[in-house]
C-alpha cells in the first residue's frame, strides 16, 4: 500500500468514525421507555424520496432501531438484521432458533450499550453483540415474547405472554424475574399455565401488548388488568393494580403510553360493546375515558395501538375511515388531522407526525390542523404499515408487511422495489393425517348444512397450545379453514389467512367503510367470500383465498351482524345469500334496531351470483308473502334443495321455505316455524333442525313439525350422527337425541357461544371443552376476554380458536 492511499484509507475511515459519532440513534419502540412518541428535536423536509428498499425473510411487525449508523430490525420469521444505514448494505443477521412457529414476530428490538435485544414468538429472549451479532445470552422462557423490550437507568426489561416480568443488564444478566400468575393468582398458579386444565373462565393474565416504563415503574398490560410494578433493585414489589369489575368498564388493553406524570393512557375494547381511550391513574381506583373516545356500538371503530403524547395533548390512530389520525389538545374533543386507516402508532416529531396506514402508505401530517398538505409514500405492493417508524438524520425507516425495510430520506431516488417476495405462499403444509379436504371447516358452522360438528377429526384429548398469534382487530362470529390456511373477518374491515400449521400471516385486506359487520367468512374452491356491510355501502365481496386479491364485488343491503352469522352458502356454479333491504342511517343510530327487528317496510331477500363474475343470475323476495324484515334468517343447503328460515319480529312466527337454488324458485313454504334470532338452520338426513323459543325437528320434504324440544332463544345448532347438541343463551347446553328430542344430558355454561360438537367433546368459549360422555369439565383457557361469546372451529384435525376482542 502506497502513502497516498493509505491517507485516503485512513481520511475515510476517520469520516465514518465521525459520522457514527454525530449521527442520531433511536434506541427503542417509539423512542422512549414511556412509549410516548414524541420526538420535538427531530425534523425531515418535505418531500422525501426514497433512498432505499432493503428485502428481509418475512413480513415486517417491528419497528426498527438505530446506533451508531446501523439498523437493527426483525422480521416476522424472527430473523435480524443489522444494516449499514449509509449505503444499506447488510452487515450481519441472525436467524433466531424455533422452527417455523417462530413466526409473527412483534418483539421490537432495542439497544443498550453494545448490545441488541429482542425476544421471539419461540419462547427465547435473545442479547446479541450488536457488532458482530454473536450470541451474548438467550434466556428460554418457556412461553412466547409479544412485548418489546423496554430500555430504562441501565437496565432492560421484557415481559413474556405467559405475564413472567425480567429485568436484565445490558448484557443479559437476570436481575430479577417476577411471575405475576403467582403473585396475583396464586390459586391458579400451580402447574403450567397454558394446560387449561381446571382452570376458571375469569383467570386472564396474558401480555399480548407492550408494556412501558417511567423512572423505576413498570406498567404491564396483564389480561383485563393493568399492574404496576417497582424496580427496587435485586427484586419488585407490586406498585398498584386496575382489573375489570362488571361494575366499570375496563378490558383489554390493546395499546399504551405513559405521560410525563406517570398517567396511563390506554386504547382498549371491552366485550362487543365498548371501546375508547381511557387514562389510568396509578395508587387510585379513577379510571377516565378521554373525551370523546369512548364508543358503544355505532359507526366508529377502536383503535388498537397506543397513542402518543405531547404534554397533555393526545395523538391517536385507529381504523376508521375518515377519522384516522387526530389529536385531543389537552385531552378534549378531537381535531381531525387527516390520513387513512392504520393499526400503527403515531411519531410526533418538530411539527409533523409520521405514522403508516392499512393501504401501504407512509402518512406525514402537519401536527397542526389545517396548516399544510398531508405528504405520502406509496410502498411497493400496497401490503399494510403495522409498526411505528424510526427517524434519524432527516431519514425516515419503517418495515412493511411486503417484507421490505424502507428508507426516506432528502434526495431520494431509488426505485421501489419490483420482486414481490411472495410472502402468501404457504411455508409450511399441514402435518397430520387430516390435511384432506374433506375435513376442512369451510364455513363458520363447517359446511354448507350448518352442521357445526367434527366428529370425524381425531380430536382427542389432551389438548395442549401449538401456536398463538396476536392480531388487530375485533371478531365476533367464527373464523373457517381450507386449503391449509384459517380465515378471519374483523367487524371493521379486515380479513386476513394465516397458515394452519403455523399460524403465519400469510395475507390481509382492509375494506374501509365497514360498519360493525359481524360476519364470517366461508373458503371455497380456493376462494374466500365475505359479507361487508357498512352505512353508505354494503357488499358481498369474493377474493383470491392464496393471496387476498380482491375478483368481484356485488351489492347487498341489511345489516350482517349478531343476528345474520352465516357465510354465503355455494352450490355448484352460484353463490346464495340472503339479506334485507334494511339500512342504517348516517349515524348508526338504528343499526341495534335492524339487528333486532326489521324495519317498516324492509323486504327479505335471497340472491345467487355466478361463482366466477359476480353477475347476479336470481332474487326471490319474500315480501310479496307479505312478509317484512331479512336480517335475522339462515340458509341450509341439503342436495339440491336449499332452505330458508326468517324470524320477522315477536309479533310474527317467521318463515321457513324450501328453494330450488338453480333459479330461485319456491317449492313449499310455511309460516308456523322460524329461526331465532341467534340460531341457525341445521339439516342432516331428510330433517331440518331449527333454534329459537323452542327447538324443533322439522321433515326436510315440507316442513311439517316432527318433534319440539328445549327452547329459549338458542345459539346456533350441532349436529352429528347421532346427536344434536343446543345452548340455551340464559346459559346451559343440552344435547338431544337426534330421533325424540329428549335431553340426553347437559353441558356446558356461558352466556351467547357458539359451540362445536366434536362427540364426546364440545368446545366452546375461552377455550372451554367439556367432554359429554364422562360428563365432565376438561379444561378452560387460557383465557383471552372477560366476554363470553365467539367460539372455537375443528379443521383438519386440530382445534383453532380465534379471541372475540381479545386480540
Amino acid at each position: 500500500m502506497n502513502i497516498k492511499s493509505g491517507f485516503f484509507m485512513v481520511f475515510s475511515l476517520v469520516i465514518t468514525f465521525l459520522h457514527a459519532l454525530h449521527a442520531e440513534d433511536w434506541l427503542q419502540y417509539k423512542f422512549d421507555s414511556r412509549h410516548s412518541g414524541d420526538v420535538p428535536a427531530r425534523d425531515v423536509s418535505l418531500p422525501l424520496g426514497l433512498v432505499g428498499a432493503v428485502p428481509l425473510t418475512d413480513a415486517i411487525f417491528t419497528s426498527p432501531v438505530i446506533c451508531d449508523g446501523k439498523v437493527y430490525v426483525v422480521d416476522g420469521s424472527g430473523v435480524l438484521f443489522c444494516i449499514d444505514a449509509a449505503n444499506l448494505n447488510i452487515v450481519w443477521k441472525f436467524s433466531s432458533g424455533g422452527g417455523s412457529v417462530n413466526c409473527n414476530n412483534v418483539s421490537s428490538p432495542a439497544i443498550s450499550g453494545t448490545y441488541v435485544h429482542f425476544g421471539t414468538t419461540a419462547g427465547s429472549y435473545y442479547v446479541l453483540d450488536k457488532s458482530s451479532g454473536d450470541i451474548v445470552k438467550e434466556i428460554r422462557c418457556g412461553d412466547p415474547i409479544f412485548s418489546c423490550p423496554v430500555v430504562s437507568n441501565d437496565r432492560v426489561y421484557f415481559s413474556t405472554l405467559g405475564a413472567r416480568v425480567y429485568a436484565l443488564e445490558p448484557n443479559g444478566k437476570i436481575c430479577w424475574m417476577l411471575d405475576l400468575v403467582k403473585e396475583l393468582m396464586p390459586n391458579a398458579a400451580q402447574g403450567s399455565r397454558w394446560s387449561g386444565a381446571g382452570k376458571q373462565r375469569e383467570l386472564m393474565f396474558m401480555v399480548t401488548n407492550d408494556m412501558a416504563v417511567y423512572d423505576n415503574i413498570l406498567v404491564i398490560p396483564a389480561g383485563h388488568s393493568l399492574v404496576w410494578l417497582e424496580d427496587i433493585g435485586g427484586s419488585a414489589t407490586i406498585y398498584w393494580k386496575l382489573s375489570h369489575s362488571w361494575t366499570s368498564i375496563f378490558g383489554i388493553s390493546f395499546g399504551m403510553s405513559i405521560a410525563e406524570d406517570g398517567d396511563v393512557y390506554r386504547q382498549y375494547h371491552a366485550s362487543d360493546i365498548y371501546s375508547g381511550l381511557q387514562i389510568a391513574h396509578a395508587k387510585s381506583d379513577i379510571v377516565t375515558d378521554v373525551h370523546g373516545t369512548k364508543i358503544k356500538w355505532g359507526t366508529e371503530h377502536p383503535g388498537y395501538c397506543s397513542v402518543s403524547l405531547r404534554g397533555k395533548s393526545v395523538y391517536r390512530c385507529r381504523l376508521q375511515k375518515d377519522s384516522a389520525f387526530c389529536v385531543h389538545p389537552n385531552g378534549i374533543v378531537p381535531i381531525e388531522l387527516g390520513g387513512e386507516a392504520s393499526i400503527s402508532s403515531p411519531i410526533l416529531l418538530k411539527d409533523l407526525a409520521v405514522y403508516g396506514g392499512m393501504d401501504g402508505r407512509l402518512y406525514v401530517v402537519p401536527l397542526q390542523p389545517a396548516s399544510g398538505n398531508i405528504w405520502t409514500f406509496e410502498t411497493g405492493f400496497g401490503k399494510t404499515i403495522s409498526a411505528p417508524c424510526a427517524v434519524c438524520d432527516g431519514k425516515i425507516y419503517f418495515g412493511c408487511e411486503d417484507g421490505y425495510l424502507y428508507v426516506l430520506g432528502p434526495g431520494g431516488a431509488a426505485l421501489l422495489p419490483g420482486n414481490d417476495l411472495e410472502l402468501c405462499k404457504i411455508r409450511s403444509q399441514i402435518q397430520n393425517t387430516y390435511s384432506d379436504s374433506r375435513y376442512d371447516w369451510y364455513t363458520p358452522f363447517r359446511d354448507f348444512q350448518n352442521s357445526s360438528s367434527a366428529s370425524d377429526q381425531g380430536v382427542k384429548e389432551p389438548f395442549k397450545i401449538k401456536w398463538i398469534r396476536r392480531y388487530e382487530g375485533m371478531m365476533y362470529q367464527l373464523s373457517c379453514a381450507g386449503g391449509g390456511r384459517v380465515y378471519t373477518h374483523t367487524s371493521e374491515g379486515q380479513i386476513f389467512a394465516v397458515e394452519q400449521e403455523t399460524g403465519r400471516l400469510l395475507w390481509r385486506r382492509y375494506f374501509p367503510e365497514t360498519t360493525v359487520s359481524y360476519t364470517s367468512p366461508c373458503y371455497y374452491k380456493g376462494r374466500v367470500f365475505v359479507p361487508q356491510a357498512g352505512v353508505k355501502k354494503s357488499l358481498l365481496r369474493c377474493l383470491d383465498a392464496s393471496e387476498g386479491k380482491l375478483l368481484w364485488e356485488a351489492p347487498i343491503s341489511g345489516q350482517p351482524a349478531y343476528y345474520r352469522p352465516q357465510s354465503p352458502t355455494i352450490y355448484k356454479d352460484k353463490v346464495i345469500y340472503m339479506f334485507s333491504t334494511a339500512k342504517c342511517d348516517v349515524l348508526g343510530l338504528s343499526c341495534w334496531v335492524s339487528w333486532n327487528y326489521p324495519h317498516s317496510g324492509a323486504k327479505p331477500l335471497v340472491r345467487a351470483w355466478d361463482f366466477e363474475t359476480g353477475k347476479e343470475l336470481w332474487t326471490q323476495d319474500f315480501s310479496e308473502l307479505n312478509f317484512i324484515g331479512g336480517d335475522a334468517s339462515s340458509l341450509c343447503l341439503l342436495g339440491d334443495t336449499l332452505y330458508y328460515t326468517c324470524h320477522l319480529g315477536e309479533e310474527k312466527s317467521g318463515i321457513i321455505a324450501a328453494i330450488d337454488p338453480s333459479n330461485g324458485d319456491i317449492i313449499w313454504s310455511r309460516e308456523d316455524h322460524k329461526v331465532g334470532v341467534f340460531s341457525t338452520i341445521s339439516g342432516d338426513n331428510g330433517r331440518l333442525y331449527l333454534g329459537g323459543n323452542n327447538m324443533m325437528c322439522l321433515d326436510a320434504r315440507n316442513g311439517s313439525l316432527i318433534w319440539t324440544s328445549i327452547g329459549g332463544n338458542t345459539s346456533p345448532i350441532s349436529v352429528s350422527d347421532k346427536h344434536v347438541f343446543l345452548f340455551e343463551r340464559k346459559g346451559t347446553g343440552f344435547l338431544v337425541d337426534k330421533n325424540t328430542g329428549n335431553v340426553l344430558k347437559t353441558a356446558g355454561s356461558g352466556l351467547c357461544n357458539w359451540f362445536t360438537l366434536a362427540y364426546p367433546y364440545i368446545f366452546s368459549s375461552q377455550l372451554d371443552i367439556w367432554n359429554i360422555q364422562d360428563e365432565k369439565h376438561i379444561s378452560s383457557g387460557p383465557t383471552i376476554n372477560h366476554s363470553e361469546c365467539g367460539g372455537a372451529i375443528v379443521s383438519n384435525g386440530r382445534i383453532f380458536y380465534t379471541s372475540f376482542t381479545g386480540g
